[in-house]
């Protein structure tokens, strides 16, 4: 058997050499892992272009980081937007509330009007119609073609009420003197309608033509006219309410046509009967939808100062417009009025609640508590102060007094004690006397 030459051996790889191999690998041209790299690289490179040219177009990059800082503030107050209307409502549902739980803030209004008004006697057609009352300071807006001077203590309206006097006082006290109310003039029926810039805005109902309509969103229209008729509801507001059937759903009112024939009659009596203007509670309705008829009449009677006029929606005839958005904002562009009337519900609510808890307080009679008696002390006899010795005077012994022996009957009639001595003595001894 022959054999052959061993031809070349052939090296066995080892795990080191597959490793390093592997390593060492290059992709290939036609692999898709590299044709990915290249096209992304490519697109960011145009894409990197293209901005630069915009916003070289655009005016450079000065002016681009201006723009987006602008986008950035508008997103940023954008996001952060309804956590601020939350807080604004918030604080004015607390200073409406303060407003309207305090009965000493509603006279302070009306006396704020009735002041004005005095000051505006010498004016022929002028008068206020609405208040922004703040801590320390109020506005009063006045219609007027001109408004006169301010006497003193008043001061020309700032931006915010132009047609309008100012004044700032530190305590009721401070307020300007108010003279009397002549007898054609209604007595100042203010109502909150909302907030304004941190103020509190009110509108004299009993001013202009006493008739008010609330028009514009059908929610919105309608917490308002609710949150006004409840604040003429309330104890003190100077003002008898009637409800007419349609305003409320839970409640049924009387019906408008019988309410009207009912209030004309009464507005033909004598004054003696009927009652001065002026000087009695004034009559609001409440109604809604009144027919061209009804708001005829209702226009009638308020320009005879016999009614107040509270309308939910369009009304014919001469009257004062409030129109409210969905997000409750009033409006009135004729009063130069503009407020935020959303948080107004939840305070007249809050007032009516301290209303009756106020009643209820003043209904419960005060409770008397007995004051238990405290016994008065006894005084202690007073112990005989005891001078104290002086240390340069010897001790000395107290005198002892000789107490005298008292001699009771048995020792009287015993023996003496010597002669029984000398009696033992003798017996003993064996010798007797003779």
């Amino acid at each position: 058997m022959s054999t052959g030459s061993p031809g070349p051996a052939t090296p066995v790889p080892t795990p080191a050499g597959l490793a390093h191999t592997s390593v060492l690998a290059l992709p290939k041209p036609h692999q898709s892992a590299l044709t990915a790299v290249i096209v992304a690289a490519v697109l960011l490179l145009l894409l990197v272009l293209l901005l630069r040219h915009t916003i070289r177009k655009r005016g450079g990059w000065r002016r681009f980081r201006r723009r987006l800082g602008q986008e950035a503030t508008l997103t940023r107050r954008a996001f952060g937007e309804p956590l601020r209307s939350y807080g604004r409502h918030r604080r004015g549902v607390r200073a409406l509330g303060r407003q309207l739980s305090d009965p000493r803030k509603g006279l302070l209004v009306r006396r704020l009007l009735d002041a004005a008004a005095t000051a505006l006697a010498d004016a022929p057609g002028a008068f206020p119609y609405a208040v922004r009352t703040a801590p320390g300071h109020a506005a009063v807006q006045i219609a007027a073609r001109r408004p006169p001077e301010p006497p003193a203590p008043w001061e020309p309206g700032a931006d915010s009420t132009p047609q309008g006097w100012e004044l700032t006082f530190t305590d009721e006290d401070t307020l300007p003197e108010t003279g009397a109310r002549p007898a054609h003039r209604l007595r100042p029926l203010p109502v909150a309608v909302g907030m304004a810039d941190d103020a509190c805005v009110h509108l004299d109902l009993a001013a202009g033509p006493r008739v008010i309509t609330v028009e514009g969103d059908t929610a919105a229209r309608t917490r308002l006219l609710h949150a006004l008729a409840a604040q003429l509801d309330r104890p003190g507001s100077g003002a008898t309410v009637t409800v007419t059937e349609g305003v409320h759903p839970h409640f049924r009112g009387r019906r408008l046509e019988t309410l009207l024939g009912e209030v004309e009659e009464r507005s033909t009596m004598p004054v003696e009967e009927a009652g001065e203007p002026g000087r009695t509670a004034t009559t609001v309705v409440v109604c809604a939808a009144p027919n061209p008829e009804q708001a005829r009449r209702l226009g009638a009677l308020a320009a005879s100062g016999t009614v107040v006029c509270l309308t939910d929606g369009r009304s014919a005839g001469h009257s004062w417009a409030l129109h409210v958005d969905g997000r409750g904002r009033v409006t009135a562009p004729e009063l130069e009025l503009d407020a935020d009337s959303a948080p107004l519900s939840r305070a007249v609510a809050a007032s009516v609640r301290s209303d009756l808890r106020r009643r209820r307080r003043e209904a419960t009679p005060p409770k008397v508590t007995a004051v238990p008696v405290r016994p008065e002390p006894r005084e202690e006899p007073r112990r005989p102060r005891t001078e104290s010795l002086q240390e340069t005077e010897p001790l000395q012994e107290a005198p002892t007094e000789t107490v005298p022996r008292v001699t009771t009957g048995s020792e009287l009639l015993a023996e003496p004690a010597a002669a029984t001595r000398e009696r033992t003595t003798a017996a003993s001894s064996g010798t007797t006397a003779d």
